[in-house]
């Protein structure tokens, strides 16, 4: 028997080494040579259910580690480890009741407390999760995930003083974790402090000069350099990051862009002259910028066949699991539309031109793809001075405004006439309403 444990031991040493290397396969049969010398071997169970989720079978590393466990209930790293892969299976319960058993076990092992502080602020406890990560800093003060997460948990709290202190602290200890520059510049832009929101995006594109993201915000927050219109790589990248939260971070926000389109669709489509208006549906409907498929239900009714265009391809996944939409194309809009001349009866877009400062390319690809008659609906965010004498302003949210009297010119130089665009309300941001434009165009007959 003893000769068989120096063996399985060996084996595990040997396993390991090669599983460090990421010679996955070698490593896999180790451990399989490890447990036929012993089966219960608690170090060759919880190591191979380690390989087990780095390969991708997590179910099978969760019972592998829980039969270590078993042996060797006190082993606090394989409660670490089993934890880790319950909360990437989104066991996140599971995942904590494990932590805590690795906290209690070695209560001074910093990466139990921290991955407890992060799996609570997945279940949404973010006091819990501060009082976890105080003991994971206190343990490891070095540690800027710690007090990034701590800034996280603070700010859900509604602390945005000990938020930005926590932020701030981990950028000090590493300037190139780039995703605390966009928290704490989102912080600071909430806060309405535009000026040190512009510096912290300055410091982010020095540290990554390719960021889409930090160019954009930094234009949008210092009033410098402003584009024409968002980069295709600003909307990809922010889009295809927020698109599994998207809808749930709407909710809060009285979100209504998509209601105030479909309405003003349907009003047109009983107001306005020509061949539309006589119609229940419309034959071929776009929905320009669908995003997540939040117009897709609602025009479900009156669309014939009903496409989507957007540039996020996580945001088309989404809407297509929604299944409204008979047509999904990841484009951008201005390829898009005039590579479908006269093909659709409407085209909305909403919330989607004020990612757009000049309108004139989307305007006239609009036009191009509408047949006579046609109708567009869109909303925008219209420009709080109007007295200043610029048609559009990037605004520290990043995303356009607009001035009414260029909305007028600017269709009517794409070949639009104006049917009606009425004031609404489309969402709140920072506790204020954001005031905003439904504009109802329709395609001249030539």
């Amino acid at each position: 028997m003893k000769g068989l444990a120096k063996r399985s031991a060996r084996l595990v040493h040997e396993a390991v080494a090669a599983h460090q290397a990421r010679r996955f396969a070698e490593a896999r049969t180790l451990y399989k040579k490890a447990l036929a010398c012993r089966p219960d071997d608690p170090d060759a169970l919880h190591f191979f259910g380690v390989l087990r989720h780095d390969l991708g079978e997590s179910a099978a590393a969760v019972e592998l580690i829980e039969r270590s466990l078993r042996s060797a209930p006190g082993n606090a790293h394989a409660w670490l480890n089993l934890g880790n892969v319950l909360l990437a299976l989104d066991r996140s319960e599971q995942a904590r009741a494990a932590y805590e058993r690795a906290a209690a076990a070695a209560p001074n092992l910093a990466d139990a407390w921290y991955n407890l502080g992060f799996c609570l602020r997945k279940l949404e406890d973010a006091p819990a999760a501060i009082v976890a990560l105080d003991r994971a800093i206190g343990l490891r003060p070095a540690h800027p995930p710690s007090f990034y997460q701590r800034g996280i948990a603070r700010r859900e709290c509604g602390n945005l003083a000990g938020a930005e202190s926590d932020y701030r602290t981990a950028l000090a200890q590493n300037p190139g974790y780039i995703e605390v520059y966009e928290s704490l510049g989102m912080l600071l832009f909430r806060t309405a402090r535009f000026a040190d929101a512009a510096s912290v995006y300055r410091t982010w594109l020095a540290a990554e000069p390719d960021s889409s993201v930090a160019a954009h915000m930094l234009a949008a927050t210092s009033g410098e350099h402003s584009p024409e219109r968002a980069s295709a790589e600003y909307v990809t990248e922010t889009f295809d990051r927020f698109a599994p939260t998207f809808e749930q971070n709407l909710q809060g926000l009285g979100y209504r862009a998509p209601d105030l389109v479909k309405a003003a669709l349907s009003e047109a489509m009983r107001t306005s002259p020509g061949a539309v208006a006589a119609r229940a549906q419309l034959h071929s409907v776009l929905d320009a910028g669908c995003g997540t498929g939040l117009c897709g239900a609602l025009l479900r009714t009156i669309a014939g066949v009903l496409t989507g265009v957007d540039l996020s391809s996580a945001m088309i996944a989404v809407a297509r699991e929604k299944g409204c939409y008979d047509e999904l194309h990841v484009a951008d809009l201005c390829e898009f539309l005039p590579r479908h001349p006269r093909r659709f009866d409407a085209v909305v877009a909403a919330d989607t031109l004020n990612y757009f400062g000049a309108l004139e390319a989307p305007l006239r690809g609009a036009a191009a793809s509408l047949k006579a008659g046609g109708l567009l609906v869109f909303t925008l965010e219209r420009m709080a001075d109007e007295g200043l004498t610029m048609n559009y302003r990037l605004e520290p949210h990043g995303r356009y405004s607009h001035r009414l009297e260029y909305v007028h010119s600017a269709l009517a130089a794409a070949g639009f006439v104006l049917h009606t665009v009425n004031e609404q309300v489309l969402r709140r941001e920072r506790g204020e309403d954001v005031a905003g434009l439904v504009v109802t165009a329709i395609r001249a007959v030539p």
